[in-house]
């Protein structure tokens, strides 16, 4: 089997020629995935399958920051879990190198592989101990704060 064939079974089949991914667009789309921080803004996938089971990824790990720290057996799971994402993600992003695919599919390759490098940064940080949820209640009490601050600047300035 060439490899990322089976990224998408008879994508050929298909589409237009016209959709097809032209090569330059597949490396700028490979290039934004290898940037430093490409996944900065990213969402987390809400649901992804990995070995035929479907898991709640954002529900997930939404719970693991909410625990006031995590027990041994929690990071071991942890891990493993981040191993199986890094996996995900190494497939989708030769998929997006070697298969052939439409701009549609490619970009759903791209965002999918982009939340799934978020979430293995998030899912570390996590497991080093480095997101607590005290952390996390006070930057989001800040940034509601800063939001309210910049909403009532803007519409100042548009009264003026």
């Amino acid at each position: 089997m060439i490899p990322g064939e089976e990224c998408f079974d008879n994508v050929l089949d298909k589409f237009d020629i016209d959709d097809i991914i032209t090569e330059n667009e597949r490396e700028h789309l490979l290039f934004k995935l290898h940037r430093y921080l490409a996944w900065v803004g990213e969402p987390l996938p809400d649901m992804i399958t990995i070995n035929g089971r479907e898991i709640r990824l954002h529900d997930l790990i939404w719970k693991l920051i909410k625990k006031e720290s995590l027990s041994e057996q929690e990071r071991q799971w942890v891990k493993n879990l981040i191993r199986l994402l890094e996996g995900k993600e190494d497939f989708n992003e030769n998929c997006l190198q070697n298969a052939n695919l439409t701009k549609s599919q490619a970009k759903q390759l791209y965002d999918e592989a982009a939340g799934l490098l978020r979430a293995i940064m998030d899912l570390r940080d996590l497991e080093e101990g480095r997101i607590r949820k005290a952390d996390f209640d006070e930057v989001s009490t800040r940034d509601r704060l800063q939001d309210a601050r910049r909403w009532v600047n803007f519409v100042k300035h548009m009264n003026e």
